[in-house]
């Protein structure tokens, strides 16, 4: 069996405690800082030390989420706080940002690290960049398949690779690939990035296309996740660890599932497993849920995963109201097959879309066809029925709650009596196949006995018990024990629980680092800390700014090659709407982009979320080009991509999210020529970031025109509300209107029919050009994708125009607002992340203080 480790959430220590006593073999954790669920309760430093003690007794471990993206002042700061982690013996942090994994292996290469899903590694060589990279465990996106998982596995394995594979098995679905989202960001200020996602996901929209409103609801909201009548083709796929999703879930959520999971995990070799799917079920229903998909690891799909009828948990169905009298209500059961209601349980009556709850009080009477209940609650005769909270479930965390001990690791005792007539014990248990062994002195003499002399047998039975502690007496041998001799049993006993104190001892120590290797690392991360302070010698003004744009046909490419650019990114994974037309053209429409564009530098954006079957198509492409002399640079969102493609000018796009230098340095030692800025940085990040990183061979660009892009999903917007599907061509786009924040995003979908947000409103700096100068940013890119020549042309022009001129009287932005469709704005430049939550922004300057 591949897949040993269940990993649980955690949103306090007190449902630390449950899930581990449950059955979890793994629990991961955040604390005040750094995590991506700002609003979950989290971990104090004193609880993170004492919950990894109660882990390590228990033979489970702690992972530390410290997954959000960081900036340049910050994450240095991120750092002393994984040296924390390190030293308190913490299992493994989860990390998304890879300018920290670069400072992690710099300075604290023991620490175990696991690439979170955000990071998005899907492919084979991004694996390899992890393993190289120091990375034990990769974290995969939750839209792989389990065949894709299963190949990449093998491929590991044939090559002897030593990566671990972790995957998400059971709760809710981020909308966006693997979480690498903005949209929360746009519509709120509150970024997703930061552990402040507001979750627009779960919001009402209204889809239109040409105008006409073809669709409304919870449009971009999935059903939430369940893999567990399927843990064995997940185990047989080569994943070792099986995640479930819900740090902000309750105690009897997170017990619920944990033990579903622990069952279907112990009995996946069992031939039938109906019986218990079908309890298990039953009791999943009853925690919180939008409704269950196997999501696309199962191979359901787009249509499948989503839910768009509703975002909210509705509860398991029941059947209808069939009379009500006064308060006397008759509910007729739909299924016999249904739990048993008792008093304390939750019940909601669905009328007209809307729901009303109770708390059952009164149950008069039921049996397996219906139930007689007395409410005064204002209901209607054929509302339908259904149970949202179990007591039974509720209550059930108690029987987890208590902090206990649980024997597990195997311990031999080999007791001997000294010249002093003491008896000394050596004591030996293994773990993770080292032996741990130590010697033990009693304090107390054995002495001369009077009436029954102690024997072997005797010593032996009292020394096997082990109570509540992490360890089985499963050996113990007595050797050369004096004739009558004596001792106390109360005094074995006690023999016995030091030698066990002792083992515990040595138990926890076995997973700290040496102190005075921690001890080093700690004044290295002070000394570095303070030359970088010492090193700061400000911004130098780009005496030139190079302009780049991108594209997605070849119209565009050449107008854009009229004008006097340093690189053309050309898109064209949107010229086609199914993956067999993109691969059988794609190869002429490069060798034509390049030869319209012969002077300048034609970089080939590659595909969001790209497959290995597609990579290994790409990179013949990419071979028969070179093979003809044609030179083409790549753009892509893997930080594995010169490996795929060596000796290339290689690009990193924005979902790279370059958030700080030490991504530009991890990129950098990868060779990569360029990367662009993350677009949820300010004006006041963006010039920090630019100025450490000016030492680097990879060099910034910024994007600053055009509609920013949010997200990529891989929802095709099939199995709409109203039963259909969307179908339109590959040059069109549909509107998603969000009906609280009145915002608007254009869902354009390429080849592979994922759908890419981009926000309505345009981006535009224009008038910021002298403030990026002085920042010291040398390139700048405008995204004109989607637009028609006219607009492109103009704004190219405009562009061009405003670069070679110093501190201009006009108001270049009026211009690019008469020819633009949309609303202008400066994006996060200006307004970066404002309206994150208090709470988090006051807990991370608590954290520094």
């Amino acid at each position: 069996m591949v897949l040993t480790e269940l990993l649980a959430p955690a949103g306090s220590y007190d449902i630390l405690v449950v899930a581990i006593n449950a059955g979890a073999n793994a629990v991961y954790i955040a604390g005040h800082r750094y995590g991506a669920r700002a609003f979950a309760q989290n971990f104090t430093s004193e609880e993170i030390e004492k919950a990894v003690k109660y882990a390590h007794l228990n033979g489970a471990t702690v992972h530390v989420t410290v997954n959000t993206l960081f900036n340049t002042s910050e994450i240095i700061d991120v750092l002393k706080y994984i040296q924390f982690l390190y030293r308190t013996g913490v299992d493994a942090v989860i990390v998304q940002d890879i300018g920290l994994v670069y400072l992690i292996n710099k300075f604290i290469p023991e620490m175990e690290v696991h690439s979170s899903t955000q990071m998005t590694l899907r492919d084979y060589n991004s694996l390899l960049w992890a393993k190289d990279e120091g990375i034990k465990r990769v974290i995969l996106p939750r839209e792989m398949e389990v065949d894709e998982i299963k190949k990449i596995s093998t491929h590991l394995k044939e090559d002897n690779v030593d990566l671990d594979l972790e995957v998400f098995g059971h709760g809710s679905l981020c909308y966006c690939i693997s979480g690498d989202c903005y949209m929360s960001s746009f519509i709120s200020g509150r970024s997703a990035n930061r552990g402040a996602c507001a979750q627009p996901c779960r919001s009402d929209y209204k889809l239109r296309y040409k105008n006409h409103s073809i669709s409304n609801g919870c449009l971009i909201s999935t059903h939430d996740l369940a893999t567990f009548k399927d843990v064995k083709a997940i185990s047989d796929a080569g994943i070792i660890s099986l995640k479930v999703e819900g740090r902000l879930k309750s105690e009897d959520y997170v017990t619920t599932v944990v033990k579903a999971y622990r069952t279907m995990i112990d009995n996946m070799d069992n031939e039938d497993n109906t019986e218990i799917i079908n309890q298990l079920q039953r009791e999943l229903d009853l925690t919180f849920n939008r409704y269950y998909t196997n999501g696309y690891i199962l191979n359901d799909s787009p249509g499948e995963v989503m839910g768009r009828e509703s975002s909210f948990h509705q509860g398991l169905y029941l059947g209808k109201i069939t009379s009500i009298e006064g308060e006397d209500v008759n509910i007729e059961f739909a299924d016999k097959n249904h739990p048993v209601l008792q008093n304390g349980d939750g019940i909601g009556f669905k009328h007209n879309n809307h729901i009303r709850g109770i708390y059952i009080d009164n149950i008069v009477e039921q049996d397996e066809n219906h139930i007689h209940i007395r409410t005064t609650r204002d209901i209607r005769v054929g509302s339908e029925v259904y149970i949202s909270y179990s007591k039974e479930l509720r209550d059930r965390p108690k029987q987890y709650s208590k902090e206990t001990i649980k024997p597990h690791i195997p311990i031999s005792l080999d007791i001997s009596c000294n010249k002093k007539m003491k008896l000394t014990v050596n004591a030996s248990f293994r773990i993770e196949n080292e032996t741990i062994s130590f010697g033990y002195k009693s304090k107390n003499k054995l002495e001369a006995a009077i009436n029954q002399p102690l024997d072997d047998k005797t010593i032996i039975e009292h020394m096997s018990k082990s109570g509540e502690t992490p360890f089985i007496v499963n050996n113990v041998r007595v050797n050369n024990l004096p004739d009558n001799v004596f001792m106390p049993i109360g005094k074995i006993n006690n023999i016995r629980r030091e030698v066990l104190d002792k083992a515990s001892e040595k138990l926890l120590e076995y997973y700290l680092p040496d102190e005075e290797k921690a001890e080093n690392i700690r004044k290295n991360i002070k000394n570095y800390d303070k030359k970088i302070k010492e090193n700061n010698h400000g911004v130098k003004k780009a005496q030139y700014v190079g302009l780049n744009v991108y594209v997605d046909n070849l119209e565009l490419l050449t107008i854009a090659n009229r004008n006097p650019l340093n690189r053309i990114y050309f898109d064209p994974s949107f010229i086609y709407d199914n993956k067999n037309d993109y691969f059988d053209n794609i190869e002429d429409i490069l060798r034509e982009a390049t030869r319209i564009a012969d002077d300048k530098e034609v970089v080939w954006v590659l595909p969001a979320f790209t497959s290995d079957d597609d990579l290994e198509k790409i990179t013949k492409i990419h071979e028969n080009l070179r093979k003809d002399n044609i030179t083409l640079s790549i753009m892509g969102d893997s930080p594995s991509l010169t490996r795929t493609f060596p000796d290339t000018n290689v690009y990193g796009a924005h979902n790279l999210n370059i958030w700080n230098n030490y991504s530009v340095a991890m990129l950098n030692k990868n060779g990569f020529k360029g990367a662009t800025i993350s677009s949820e940085l300010s004006q006041k990040e963006i010039k920090e970031l630019v100025t450490k990183s000016k030492g680097y061979n990879t060099k910034l660009e910024l994007i600053v025109q055009g509609n920013q892009e949010i997200m990529v999903s891989k929802d095709d917007f099939s199995n709409l509300n109203g039963g259909f599907d969307l179908d339109i061509e590959s040059d069109e786009y549909v509107v998603l209107e969000d009906k609280q924040n009145k915002a608007k995003f254009q869902i354009y979908f390429d080849y592979n029919k994922q759908s890419h947000f981009f926000n309505n409103d345009l981006l535009c700096l224009i008038d910021e050009i002298d403030t990026i100068k002085e920042m010291g940013i040398e390139n700048i890119t405008l995204d004109c994708r989607f637009t028609k020549e006219r607009y492109l042309s103009k704004v190219i022009s405009l562009y061009i125009e405003r670069l070679r001129e110093t501190n201009p009287e006009r108001k270049y932005s009026e211009s690019i607002n008469e020819i633009s469709y949309s609303k202008i704005n400066k994006g996060n430049f200006e307004n970066t992340r404002v309206l994150e939550d208090k709470k988090s922004r006051n807990r991370r300057k608590k954290g520094r203080s």
